[in-house]
């Protein structure tokens, strides 16, 4: 049957993305199966396949060759070459290989794994053939003790040879053509000038083209060359012997590596069929029980991808695709890729479309084309009915038959009429049916049938030319006329046409073709629809990337907000240590007095961390929270639908959720505790060095210090000003060498902020 859905032009494509022979065989000679069970199990392969392609790369098919012709020569117990012994070693390896990598997938392989586990690898096997073939396909002086020892004794044998050639040449230079050397029979020869041939002992092994020069083998070199003969033959039978014994070592091995040669090429198909659904952004379909047929956005792969239109098709409460439209529209490409994809899915092959639902068919006929035939006399229509003959004999319910222009190549009325009776025959069988026509009456009939979908390619009347675009529930016109003044047939002739179309034309095909053209105008206002509404969409998509742009923003000024309050809670941890080690020198203040501090001063830090929760907390009657603006604590009396209502310091208060924020409930304090410090001299508590300076001030601060050690003080103040902070730096420079201070900060609220320190001196406890 000739492929006139184009299947093996498929099958080459998808060929090409194989990585060894084997692969490649085994996808040219696939045919469509019709078992659902087979057809499953191929799709999901090559579906896992795709998915690991998509997550892990290629796959490593380095080392794999078709080494089935090295096994069956090993097996007869002949000697394979080296090339052959290196070949199965390192397509072992090539297994192990691949194993390796498909155990380390993480995705969906069950279907895959279960061909790899089927390998039987043995390595033991490779490293034999290593140890005796490099990979240059040579035997190496270690396959043997035998032959290295041989190998040796050449390399002196020919050491050997050298020397007494070289003092034969020494010695008989003046009746020598030239100094160099020649082989003869395998054997090493001088070049003897013919007239002196005579005069030198040995063996001649012949003369040069030209006659002057006579190639002699010395008397001298006879014994070595015999030897030498006689360890090459000793060489080669002791590398005879050791491809034998790693033939044998194949033989062994040869189900397993016949086997896992098979595998993999399997595994290489499917890896190929895989690889040309992804380049084609191809899916694998789904088989369905119930007779539906979905393909959304199917694209023929034979077109090329930047012309090809994506149509969809859907046949699910129908059973008959009635396909009407100008000629050259695209009517039978709609009907190839149907068919070829369902082909394409009963082998298993991915198919170029973004969803597909194949319904399970016994087989595919199919009649498309000029199948006129001058072997057998038969004419284009002949050929037609020939084929439509043994498809209305073979065809069954659960089968798919094709067909192009029904009832074309006769009569238009017979034509006609044979077309209708055709299809009802087929409704009869029960089949599912995709076919094409131009006949009025099978466009009428087909929309009074309610298992027939009747649909078109779309023909484009001002550029005239098709859009390839496939339009369901809706007959096509052929426009023949139309086209025909495109074409610059006589407008007479067209007037004329046209008249007798009309006049022939019933009520019934007018109101059809006038219904035609709203029907194609509504199509044309929902494509538009369509392109306005894609526009909206690419308008949310950009908003929507906009809004995401703007909430990452946000989302790094909150962190910079956050880094920067951790940076002021540090500082303030570090005050409060300073304020309880002063606190310590107060002889008013208790040890658990100074816990208590402490322990408020930790709860603050708690209440800071609490801002870090989310704005959309959940809130529920009795909750403690916290008024972030107010810094109040409450507690929330009722939770309603916009508003918390929550009582704070006695009062009740409306606030948003988003102002609140949960906290741990508050310990009423019990006492307040009132620290007073006790003067200790009358020498002023602070030092202004202000418009100083450096090294006076630090003079200045020095003398200062000394005094306030002497007078017992233990906190002092140093005024130096904010200016450009050198005055400062300075200051605190010394302060860190100065043995007598304790520690220093920088000054608080009504201590001069940062235009003062505040230092707290060793040993001057009260």
């Amino acid at each position: 049957m000739k492929d006139v859905l184009e299947l093996e032009i498929i099958k080459k494509n998808i060929g090409q993305y194989a990585q060894f022979s084997l692969g490649q065989r085994l996808v040219l000679n696939q045919k469509p199966v019709y078992e659902r069970m087979k057809i499953e199990r191929m799709l999901s392969q090559t579906k896992q396949a795709m998915q690991i392609l998509s997550h892990h790369g290629s796959v490593p098919f380095g080392g794999i060759h078709d080494i089935r012709e090295a096994v069956a020569i090993a097996q007869k117990d002949v000697c394979c070459t080296e090339k052959e012994l290196y070949d199965c070693a390192m397509f072992m390896k090539g297994c192990q290989t691949l194993s390796d990598f498909f155990k380390h997938c993480e995705t969906e392989k069950d279907e895959i794994m279960e061909l790899v586990d089927s390998m039987l690898i043995d390595l033991s096997f490779c490293k034999v053939i290593e140890r005796c073939i490099s990979p240059n396909y040579e035997v190496m002086d270690d396959a043997s003790l035998n032959l290295k020892r041989i190998r040796r004794k050449i390399q002196s044998i020919h050491g050997e040879i050298a020397s007494k050639t070289a003092a034969f040449i020494q010695a008989n230079a003046s009746k020598l053509t030239d100094t160099i050397t020649t082989m003869r029979n395998d054997r090493v020869c001088v070049l003897v000038k013919t007239s002196e041939k005579n005069t030198i002992r040995g063996f001649i092994h012949g003369e040069s083209a030209s006659g002057a020069t006579a190639y002699v083998e010395p008397e001298s070199l006879l014994i070595l060359n015999n030897q030498l003969q006689t360890l090459k033959s000793e060489e080669q039978d002791e590398i005879k012997r050791i491809l034998f014994e790693c033939s044998q070592h194949v033989k062994k091995m040869g189900d397993a590596l016949v086997a896992n040669c098979e595998t993999a090429g399997l595994l290489d198909s499917i890896f190929a069929k895989a690889q040309f659904g992804l380049n084609t952004q191809g899916c694998v379909a789904v088989l369905d029980n119930d007779r539906k047929l979905y393909i959304k956005r199917a694209r023929h792969p034979l077109i090329d991808p930047l012309k090809v239109v994506a149509n969809t098709y859907s046949l699910k409460d129908h059973s008959m695709l009635l396909i009407t439209g100008s000629n050259t529209g695209g009517k039978t490409v709609t009907m190839k890729t149907i068919g070829l994809f369902v082909l394409m899915t009963y082998c298993g092959f991915p198919i170029c479309a973004d969803e597909a639902i194949i319904p399970m068919f016994d087989a595919v006929y199919v009649d498309i084309g000029d199948e006129q035939s001058i072997e057998q006399s038969l004419s284009t229509f002949s050929a037609h009915i020939s084929k439509l003959a043994r498809i209305l004999k073979k065809a069954t319910s659960h089968s798919l038959v094709i067909l192009d222009e029904l009832g074309s190549g006769t009569d238009p009325k017979e034509g006609e009429a044979l077309a209708i009776a055709l299809l009802e025959k087929l409704r009869d069988i029960g089949c599912m049916v995709l076919a094409s026509t131009h006949y009025s009456k099978l466009k009428a009939m087909g929309g009074k049938w309610e298992d027939v979908l009747t649909s078109s390619v779309e023909f484009d009347m001002e550029k005239m030319q098709p859009t390839y675009r496939y339009v369901e529930g809706i007959s096509g016109a052929s426009n023949a006329l139309s086209i025909a003044a495109h074409f610059g047939l006589d407008a007479s002739v067209l007037k004329r046409a046209k008249t007798i179309k009309d006049e022939n034309e019933t009520d019934e095909e007018k109101t059809m073709e006038k219904l035609t053209q709203l029907m194609n105008e509504n199509l044309r206002k929902e494509e538009q629809l369509r392109l306005m509404l894609e526009e909206v969409q690419k308008e949310k998509q950009l908003l929507f990337e906009k809004e995401e742009k703007l909430q990452k923003e946000k989302d790094s000024i909150l962190q910079n907000a956050k880094e920067e309050r951790d940076l002021i809670i540090e500082e303030a941890k570090y005050q409060s240590n300073e304020i309880i080690a002063r606190l310590k020198n107060s002889e008013n203040v208790k040890y658990h007095e100074l816990l208590q501090i402490k322990n408020e001063l930790n709860e603050l830090e708690e209440e800071q961390e609490e801002e870090e929760k989310t704005q959309e907390e959940v809130f529920k009657a009795n909750d403690s929270v916290l008024i972030k603006k107010y810094n109040y604590y409450g507690e929330v009396l009722e939770v309603k639908p916009k508003y918390l209502l929550v009582l704070a310091n006695g009062m009740k208060m409306k606030l948003d959720p988003s102002e609140c924020t949960h906290t741990a409930k508050r310990k009423e304090k019990k006492q307040q505790i009132s620290i007073s410090n006790r003067s200790t001299s009358t020498m002023s508590l602070e030092c202004n060095v202000i418009g100083e300076r450096v090294a006076d001030a630090l003079g200045i601060v020095d003398k200062y210090l000394d005094s306030a050690i002497l007078k017992r003080l233990s906190v002092v103040r140093i005024i130096h000003g904010v200016g450009s902070g050198a005055l400062r730096s300075a200051i605190w420079e010394y302060l860190k060498k100065n043995k007598h201070v304790e520690s220093f900060r920088i000054g608080g609220e009504g201590e001069g902020g940062t235009g003062a320190t505040v230092v707290t001196l060793k040993g001057r406890k009260s």
